[in-house]
């Protein structure tokens, strides 16, 4: 039963990130304008190795221009890579922050993780999918541990 709801969950979340978005790659304003031969799998795993390393620069790099941000199942929280500054910039600067992969599983562009954030000392565990277009994470929604 509970493998069910688990299931039914991460159904509900693949299709609350399928919304369509502009995979022509052609947008000025993207951090990266290189594409990517990475499988959405390894894109999201070098994201992690970069938060990981503190590597900010490196990191928004992974993340299109025009990403949207969500929490579960449809508020979202915003859009841009420079939403991404205002949520991690500080982080990285101060190295409080780093991410453990507990379970990961990928469907074509999406990739699922169960992921346990250490945040200043403080765990918070996340169910995190990311959606991942030519080699760049296009959107992101997060269910928090409540």
């Amino acid at each position: 039963m509970r493998k069910n709801k688990i299931m039914g969950l991460m159904m509900l979340l693949i299709m609350a990130c399928n919304e369509k978005s502009d995979t022509n790659g052609n947008s000025a304003s993207a951090p990266s304008a290189e594409k990517s031969n990475l499988t959405a799998l390894e894109v999201v795993n070098k994201r992690m190795a970069l938060f990981n390393a503190n590597n900010y620069d490196e990191f928004i790099k992974l993340y299109h221009a025009d990403l949207k941000v969500y929490t579960y199942p449809d508020k979202l929280m915003g859009k841009g890579s420079d939403r991404l500054a205002s949520i991690f910039k500080s982080d990285f600067d101060n190295k409080l922050v780093a991410v453990e992969i507990v379970n990961q599983m990928e469907n074509g562009p999406y990739v699922i993780n169960h992921e346990l954030v250490i945040n200043d000392g403080k765990k918070t565990k996340y169910i995190s999918i990311y959606k991942v277009e030519n080699g760049l994470i296009t959107n992101v929604s997060f269910v928090r541990e409540f």
